[in-house]
């Protein structure tokens, strides 16, 4: 089940204690993709609740048999249920939905601890004019300052996934825009000619390509379009 959900189960202990050790003490916790606890466990010893959010049913109940009372399981699909109120969010990121889900988080501007495979980890923390910058790197980058802690093998999960993950820490800043939406539709559409100039795009008078833009110049960009 968990792998047709391509969900890759942490079983090392010494990364997980890690992780956590990433999340400050006394909070009110998002868990997205608890699994069979790795994580969960050791986050409700020091956090006030745990609000775990499983997708898979059985995974769910088994977890719901074990956990102390500050862990609320919630059973359903994180991308369409409203998150619980609170005050950090963990997750050892499904691959499947890293993308929305990312994008999801950034709306609610939770301060996090995502492990995530290494390639998106590289895409999040990129810098402009990489082959790895895109629409991901300017949502997140405009809500977060972010750094890429841990990278972590594929034995340290189970099933082992085929690539390396890493472990990212997202911490909030002052939002880029007012209207975190309505630039994210804006970025998707830009990035779909990412290697195309301003000039030809009909932007601006410049030969600078969509991928090599500041995050700062792409709100400046998002900004003019609007008062046109």
């Amino acid at each position: 089940m968990g792998r047709r959900l391509s969900q890759h189960f942490l079983r090392d202990r010494s990364v997980a204690e890690f992780i956590v050790g990433l999340v400050p003490g006394g909070l009110d916790v998002v868990e997205v993709g608890p699994g069979t606890g790795a994580l969960t466990f050791p986050l409700a010893e020091k956090s006030k609740t745990v609000y775990a959010i499983e997708l898979d049913k059985s995974l769910a109940e088994q977890l719901r048999a074990r956990a102390p009372p500050n862990v609320v399981v919630i059973w359903g699909d994180a991308l369409q249920i409203e998150w619980p109120k609170a005050d950090f969010f963990v997750s050892n990121m499904p691959y499947s939905i890293t993308s929305p889900l990312l994008l999801k988080l950034a709306r609610h501007r939770l301060p996090a601890v995502v492990t995530v495979q290494r390639e998106v980890a590289e895409r999040m923390a990129a810098a402009p004019g990489t082959e790895e910058y895109g629409r991901l790197t300017v949502a997140i980058q405009c809500m977060y300052e972010v750094e890429v802690v841990r990278v972590l093998p594929p034995r340290v999960f189970s099933p082992p996934p085929k690539v390396y993950s890493a472990v990212v820490t997202l911490r909030p800043k002052a939002p880029c825009v007012d209207d975190f939406e309505a630039f994210e539709r804006f970025t998707a559409k830009l990035f779909s000619a990412r290697r195309k100039t301003l000039r030809r795009l009909k932007l601006a008078q410049s030969d600078k390509r969509v991928y090599q833009l500041t995050v700062e110049e792409i709100v400046e960009l998002f900004q003019s379009s609007r008062s046109i």
